[in-house]
């Protein structure tokens, strides 16, 4: 089941309560309207800890919970040089991977491609392999959102001046040594983090 983050906290589905963490609250839901509820005070007032919901099937509960918002999808990578450096970019002062939302009709590796072209300057990049995906969920223009993105491994031979794409409030657009990309993003995003961080280690 997906690990949903929402301002830094995690938000799981799970079927038996003896797998939770002890430093995790746990939350008894029976239906729908139990989602809702928790969902509410998500926003509202938070949870000082990570959470987890337990009381039916995983899967359905992820799906209640997913009614509650709008979801998109978007794509992105970890981009490799033959350097063996990784490409990083700053985007709202925060260290983060290029990605972008998935356009109507198009498969999400063509989207990674594109979103990490555009958002870098690079040219050519070639996808190696699938990485877990991350689920976030953020406000925007009185509405919530329920983003996963979709990653992928990629490499690329380019060497070329990175250029930044500034219309999407992307300052900086580097390459770093491994372990300058893994305390870059050891400072981000949680979500980017718990699921990307081991390739930096």
């Amino acid at each position: 089941m997906p690990k949903i983050y929402f301002n830094g906290l995690a938000i799981q589905f799970i079927d038996n309560i003896e797998n939770i963490p002890e430093n995790v609250m746990r939350i008894a839901v029976a239906n729908i309207s139990d989602i809702r509820k928790t969902v509410e005070k998500l926003h509202n007032d938070g949870f000082d800890c990570d959470i987890c919901l337990y009381g039916y099937n995983p899967n359905d509960m992820y799906a209640n919970f997913l009614h509650m918002y709008k979801y998109i999808e978007a794509a992105g990578g970890v981009v490799k040089n033959e350097k063996d450096v990784y490409l990083l970019i700053k985007r709202f002062g925060i260290w983060d991977l290029p990605k972008g939302k998935v356009e109507n009709g198009e498969e999400t590796l063509e989207a990674a491609i594109r979103e990490v072209c555009e958002e870098t300057g690079l040219v050519n990049v070639a996808i190696i392999n699938n990485l877990p995906n991350t689920y976030h969920i953020y406000y925007q223009n009185r509405r919530w959102f329920l983003k996963k993105t979709y990653w992928y491994f990629m490499e690329t031979k380019d060497d070329i001046s990175l250029v930044p794409q500034v219309k999407e409030a992307i300052t900086e657009a580097v390459w770093m040594k491994r372990s300058d990309a893994y305390t870059a993003l050891s400072n981000s995003y949680k979500s980017l983090f718990d699921a990307l961080g081991y390739l930096f280690e």
